[in-house]
């Protein structure tokens, strides 16, 4: 009996460590294939699930990324929304209402500068605090970071595919702890396309 109980706890620490080790190649992978890339230009929609409404919410517009860390959502609908990340500094102009934050001080900005810049150079590791998972599909591979408690600011896992032309990301879930989410999908991607310094530039509050 002993004996039988020692072979289980082997065979399934076995399965956990290949299933580990297959997700931390298919992170290399992706990670690799990314290392070309500058720059990320693409339309995108966004749909936001909230827990306590009926109906979700799509949104639309223009996407721009310079690696590693500047990046603008530029909202066409809702027209005049954005969201920008230029180094340390995130701003974001949702119905109207403008919000200027520092990664440097705020604990909540600097998550998301993580999870957007780490998720778009393709390595996910460097999330502070995640474990990895990860599956191949027809279309792409799928790799979920699930972030600990303590570094979480609400969001608590990230779902993530990726092409598997270009290896580059297609589609962002990040889930909160009270079951919202928010549902990112990249389309009509241009690669390694210059993007001046104009278009990250932060616009003042009015």
């Amino acid at each position: 009996m002993k004996k039988i109980l020692i072979c289980i706890f082997l065979c399934s620490y076995l399965a956990v460590d290949a299933q580990d080790s297959s997700a931390d190649s298919i992170v290399k992978k992706i990670k690799q294939a990314n290392l070309q890339y500058s720059s990320i230009t693409s339309d995108f929609v966004q749909v936001k699930h909230v827990s306590f409404m009926n109906e979700d919410v799509s949104s639309n517009g223009k996407f721009f990324y310079n690696k590693p860390d500047r990046l603008l959502m530029q909202y066409e609908q809702p027209a005049g929304d954005i969201m920008l990340i230029n180094k340390d500094q995130l701003v974001m102009i949702a119905v109207g209402k403008y919000s200027k934050a520092s990664t440097r001080s705020s604990s909540k900005a600097r998550t998301i500068r993580s999870i957007l810049s780490s998720c778009l150079q393709g390595d996910v590791s460097l999330i502070d605090g995640v474990t990895l998972s990860s599956e191949e599909t027809d279309d792409g591979y799928v790799v979920t970071a699930q972030l600990k408690k303590k570094t979480r600011n609400n969001v608590k896992k990230v779902v993530l595919t990726y092409d598997k032309t270009d290896l580059t990301l297609s589609v962002m879930r990040m889930e909160e702890s009270d079951g919202s989410y928010t549902v990112y999908t990249l389309f009509n991607k241009v690669l390694n396309q210059p993007i001046g310094d104009e278009v990250f530039k932060a616009p003042s509050k009015k």
